[in-house]
């Protein structure tokens, strides 16, 4: 085992410059950021910063984020993002085979650690703990599908084995001669198609004869074709030894991001066949494998070496900031532009560029409509590469569909953009390969091991990853007895407290819940029930400074994180702002924060690593989780610089134990097209599309292009007739006068099939309707509802209601304030009942609507509320009746209204009793609906008038600040506290902010972390090169027309 371990942790290129010696990178510690002392200032605090740039050797992480000499930190996911300009120490590697205590005395050898197995220690841990303040209320919801938490059903290792045993475990025969890799389990077979064991390289063209991706010896088949490309000279421009990158690369990447060296598999995937070929790919590894610094790469390659714009697909809109943040600096010494392309973010389609390449990094949504509109302008050559990050999401109900209508206009292009796709967890591989005409390169690699746990009542079973049957997979390693006391054991039957305090406060944890509230009382019960005094010495200083900046730069510090925070605990959800989200992250990096409760958004959307992930119970929200959802959270245990090994525990009830078992042994998740879904939306969307952008023109082309998305390769498998669909789709975009013939009617030709249309869709069919003959060749085109509908990026049913909206506000348009036009951009995200994100609160409601002036009531009266719908809303308490979609709505243009008013969102979200991250979310998702009703509005000449007014509205809300303060917020981590901040301390322009150096800005302004710092003067250079690139162009342009005449 150990000698597989050093294989897979081998690395084969060094990126440290030779020439630099000790000073090739900075070495900074912990107490610059969080100082250990009570008489010192903090990092936030502004002293001692000129210690920054000394050669100090202490730890950054403490013991939490060790790393050894051999095993440098890697290009993972989860590096550094606020401080990657920092380094990492030597530390000194324990001997490889030195045995594991765990099954004594819990995980790690600090001295400083409580001993659970000592009873005279854990009396004094325990049961000295009072819980008479712990609510009823609270404890019930601390226990997800417990009906009596007081006395918890049994559960034991004997009664979890009994429900597993629905079936005995055998090796598929298919598998059995193929797979020659011992240390694959059962489980790990059953997922083959998704995640291989060991390395494989399959082309696209050999997927087609296999109906699974079988394993195979690496170097009889990963380059089979590369040798004969080797005679060939490579004809992809190189600009120096580093992949084609200049040396300059390479060295940024040691500065930046702290990588030294890449992993052995990295360096295979950027020379594999596919890449030399520009070939599409798809690269599948375990989470925390290194999968972006590869993507980094390839898109630096295009950018640098053959110079043409990249597309860069995320999942987040606050991933897609955290990148465009990240990849700044090396915007700025390498010359190239990076843009923001989220909500209202991102001119489409993107200005022309001459003298330099642009990395677009966007999310998905935002990215469909940024390459709609070069392909409309006749541009799409200039993207050179597109590469999508977690590609499983394909499958994904809603985005998914929106991903995959992205994928496929872009193969049918036909305009040489290749695309990369990567993910951690596809179990149908060869499907998504077939759909994308790919190349697949899998490897069964993790920077350091994992072990996984289930947690049978007292009892720890370890998944043994080379068992062939139930007793060797399911191996009993200990049982856990912490002495509680009986007021400990009554709230935590589960054994959390003795778990977390195994391993934290040394080293940092994730408790994954299985809803928002619970996340918060787990954390509550925490800090009541883990040694206090241990977790309150810890890091006392820091954790003060991050209670401040949380009240001061986010506005508000949440009654729950005040009660927390103090003991290294948070919580972590959507109910959070992004603000809040980031400084409790930047905290638990640091291990100043060093548990965290979470929901399962935290395991795909944001990289924090943990030495332990504790998965409180096997559901996400109501829904039992997926081996897919499983893997994401254990994926966090166990990164590159935390140690040997990561540990994960699934705590599981008896009454899951089938489930669990079931889980376990079930396939990776497939992605499947939800295309045919919810009225076939998706296919809506996408032949409105490729209509309006002239990719298709009859039914001929469509069927062309309908045959190469992935729901036509699962078609069979899904049971689904494409075709009939597509025509099914037609009647009714004729029907709704969406599509009209390009050309006069042609005679009935053979193949042509009936599309009965009328003047009217609500007309009944009668002898005399008129009848339309479509044949394969017909051209037909979109009216101007239909042309406005694939602007605004909606189908077309939404724009038909957004239509008679507007048209019906355009009759008696109120003006006196913004509340009416803030009323049609709710009406755009509003679903039947309007209560989307949200219901109304009819008390609040009431109360704030008697509050308003009567120029201010106008709007309500028109839509039919009176004083006497007020006093009854008032008395029952409740948005019922014929006028409740309109009240729903009415409660979001109120909150909406606020916040153009520039009231704080923590006194909105208090005010309309809405948790601050929802109101965030209610105020992106406005931003991009007035952007869309926008383009809307470009399309339909009758609502001429209404395009400035909603410009407005988004240039507001995108910015929510003051006139003087608007130029700041043009910054990424620049909201309306630090805009203020920044103004107050003489930085109120981008050029100011641009021209001076990162540590002036740490040293003027308060809880300012240097790497934010830093990204925000790269951003600010980097606006200023976009202006200086527009002067140019407009300069150039208007030399050509002086030449010219």
């Amino acid at each position: 085992m150990a000698n597989k371990r050093n294989i897979s942790n081998k690395r084969n290129l060094d990126l440290t410059n030779a020439s630099g010696g000790s000073n090739a990178k900075r070495h900074c510690s912990e107490n610059l950021f969080w100082p250990e002392g009570d008489d010192d200032d903090s990092f936030f605090s502004n002293a001692k910063l000129e210690d920054l740039l000394g050669e100090r050797k202490e730890d950054l992480f403490g013991t939490q984020a060790s790393t050894s000499n051999k095993l440098q930190k890697s290009g993972s996911d989860e590096g550094l993002e606020l401080f990657g300009d920092t380094s990492f120490p030597d530390i000194q590697e324990l001997p490889p085979n030195r045995p594991s205590k765990f099954k004594n005395a819990g995980i790690g050898n600090d001295h400083n650690k409580i001993d659970m197995s000592d009873e005279e220690n854990a009396d004094e841990v325990f049961k000295k703990i009072n819980l008479n303040d712990l609510s009823i209320a609270e404890m019930e919801d601390i226990f997800h599908g417990t009906e009596d938490f007081s006395e918890p059903m049994i559960q034991n290792t004997q009664l979890f084995l009994e429900a597993v045993n629905f079936k005995v475990p055998r090796t598929p025969e298919k598998l059995q001669h193929a797979v020659k890799d011992e240390s694959m389990s059962f489980i790990s077979k059953s997922v083959i198609e998704g995640i291989v064991q060991g390395t494989q390289y399959v082309t696209s063209e050999e997927l087609k004869n296999h109906s699974i991706l079988d394993p195979v010896n690496w170097e009889t088949q990963a380059f089979a074709d590369f040798e004969k490309e080797q005679q060939n000279k490579n004809k992809f421009p190189s600009k120096g030894e580093f992949y084609g990158l200049p040396d300059k690369v390479k060295k940024m990447i040691l500065e930046h991001k702290g990588i030294k060296s890449l992993y052995e598999w990295q360096d295979e995937c950027l020379n594999l066949p596919a890449i030399r070929q520009r070939k599409n790919l798809i690269y599948a590894l375990p989470t925390s494998g290194g999968k972006t610094l590869v993507a980094e790469i390839l898109m630096l390659r295009e950018l640098l070496c053959r110079e043409r714009n990249v597309l860069f697909i995320l999942p987040y809109v606050s991933i897609v900031q955290e990148k465009v943040s990240a990849m700044s600096p090396f915007a700025i010494d390498l010359n190239f532009i990076v843009e923001e392309y989220t909500a209202g973010k991102g001119k489409c389609p993107p200005q022309p560029r001459r003298k330099r390449r642009s990395l677009f990094i966007a999310s998905i949504e935002k990215g469909a409509v940024l390459m709609d509109s070069l392909i409309d302008v006749q541009r799409p050559h200039e993207i050179g590469l597109v590469v999508v990050d977690e590609l499983h999401l394909i499958g994904e109900k809603g985005r998914g569909a929106t991903l995959e209508a992205f994928l496929t206009k872009v193969m049918f292009l036909n305009a040489n953009i290749q695309i990369v796709g990567m993910s951690a967890t596809i179990g149908n591989l060869n499907e998504i390969s077939t759909f994308l005409n790919a190349d697949v390169y899998t490897r069964g690699f993790r920077p350091v091991e994992l072990k996984e746990y289930i947690k049978c009542g007292p009892d720890l079973l370890e998944i043994n990853s080379a068992g062939q049957t139930l007793e060797e997979i399911f191996v009993p390693s200990r049982s856990v007895n912490y002495n509680y006391s009986e007021a400990v054991k009554r709230a935590d039957p589960d054994h959390l407290a003795g778990l977390i305090s195994e391993c934290a406060p040394e080293h940092c944890c994730l408790v994954f819940c299985p809803t928002r509230k619970n996340c918060e009382n787990v954390a509550l019960l925490l800090s009541r029930i883990l040694p206090k005094q241990k977790f309150f010495e810890h890091r006392r200083k820091e954790k003060v400074d991050l209670m401040d900046a949380l009240d001061k730069m986010c506005g508000v510090l949440s009654p729950v994180l005040a009660k927390t925070l103090p003991f290294g605990i948070a919580y972590h959800h959507s109910g959070l702002t992004t603000d809040e989200r980031k400084y409790i992250e930047t905290a638990y990096r640091f291990g100043v924060v060093t548990v965290i409760c979470c929901t399962s958004t935290l395991a795909a959307g944001v990289n924090l690593p943990a030495k332990r992930v504790i998965i409180r119970a096997p559901y996400v929200g109501q829904e039992f989780m997926t081996l897919c959802k499983y893997k994401q959270m254990v994926g966090r245990a166990g990164r590159a610089g935390l140690g040997e090994a990561g540990e994960s525990i699934l705590i599981a009830q008896s009454k899951d134990n089938l489930q669990v078992g079931q889980m376990l042994f079930s396939p990776m998740d497939k992605a499947l097209s939800s295309m045919d879904q919810m009225e076939a939306v998706g296919l809506q969307s996408l032949i409105l599309s490729v209509v309006g952008l002239n990719l298709a023109e009859c039914r001929r082309d469509l069927n062309r292009l309908v045959k190469s998305t992935l729901l036509s390769v699962q078609a069979s498998a899904l049971e689904v007739a494409v075709d009939d669909i597509v025509l099914r789709i037609l009647r009714e975009m004729f029907k709704n006068k969406v599509l009209q013939l390009a050309e006069p009617t042609a005679k009935c030709k053979v193949n042509s099939s009936e599309i009965i249309t009328t003047q009217d869709v609500n007309q009944t069919n009668r002898p005399g309707e008129r009848r339309l003959l479509i044949s394969q060749s017909t051209q037909f085109k979109l009216t101007s509802i239909g042309r406005a509908a694939f602007k605004a990026g909606i189908d077309y049913k939404r724009a038909s209601a957004i239509h008679k909206e507007l048209k019906q506000a355009q009759q008696q348009l109120i003006l006196t304030n913004y509340f009416h036009l803030l009323y049609l951009v709710v009406c755009f995200n509003s679903n039947e009942r309007g209560d989307e994100l949200f219901p109304a609160d009819a008390g609040i409601l009431v109360g704030v609507y008697t509050s308003l002036p009567l120029d201010s009531q106008a709007l309500f009266k028109q839509l039919g509320f009176t004083e006497a719908h007020a006093a009854r809303l008032f008395k029952t308490q409740s948005v019922q009746g014929p006028l409740s979609l309109q009240l729903n709505r009415l409660y979001k243009v109120l909150i909406l209204s606020d916040i153009l008013n520039l009231l704080p969102i923590p006194n909105v979200a208090t005010k309309y009793n809405v948790e601050r991250g929802t109101l965030q979310h209610l105020i992106s998702q406005s931003v991009a609906a007035s952007s869309a009703i926008v383009r809307l509005c470009e399309e339909l000449e009758e609502f001429w008038c209404y395009k400035p007014l909603f410009e407005r509205i988004l240039h507001k809300m995108d910015r929510c600040s003051t006139y003087e303060l608007e130029p700041l917020m043009e910054l990424p981590a620049v909201k309306i506290n630090r805009a203020k901040q920044m103004y107050a301390a003489g930085f109120r322009t981008i050029e100011d902010v641009a021209k001076i150096k990162p540590m002036l800005l740490v040293q003027s302004l308060e809880h300012m972390p240097l790497r934010v710092a830093t990204e925000i003067v790269s951003a600010a250079k980097i606006i200023l090169m976009k202006k200086l690139d527009n002067l140019e162009e407009e300069t150039e342009n208007l030399k050509m027309c002086l030449q010219t005449n």
